[in-house]
């Protein structure tokens, strides 16, 4: 018997095969988070990324938009933000710090899909930013 305990002639399928032990979903979790909550990590981290991309790309359209009013006082034509510029300032106020945050979640996202921690931390801030998110949509359109 070799040291192994194999007889005889080793295969090359059998001295790379790995132990049941190491096909877990981590070792770095340590069996302290299920698999579905990592699917769900995985899958949020996509959507806020996204989320991000789209808030910044929005909130720099507005920010380069002036409103209807100075446009009315330029005596010139245009695209226009509709309302007023409190409107405009609250919206990009809470409409930047939105999108970071929703980055910010979907780092955090993936760090917990890596490493089985911080799941918390990653809901919390994807629900600040889809808050943040929503009222500068409102604050924006009404």
């Amino acid at each position: 018997m070799s040291a192994c305990g194999w007889r005889g002639r080793k295969s090359a399928r059998r001295v790379f095969a790995l132990p049941w032990w190491a096909l877990e979903a981590s070792s770095l979790g340590q069996g302290r988070t299920r698999v579905a909550w990592r699917v769900v990590g995985v899958l949020l981290a996509p959507v806020l990324a996204f989320g991000c991309a789209v808030m910044l790309v929005a909130m720099s359209d507005i920010g380069g938009t002036p409103t209807c009013e100075e446009l009315k006082a330029a005596n010139s034509a245009g695209e226009c933000f509709s309302g007023s510029s409190l409107q405009k300032g609250i919206t990009l106020g809470l409409g930047w710090p939105s999108g970071a945050l929703a980055g910010v979640a979907a780092l955090a996202a993936l760090a917990f899909v890596i490493t089985g921690r911080r799941g918390r931390l990653a809901l919390q801030l994807a629900a600040l930013a889809v808050v943040l998110g929503g009222l500068s949509i409102l604050i924006g359109t009404v």
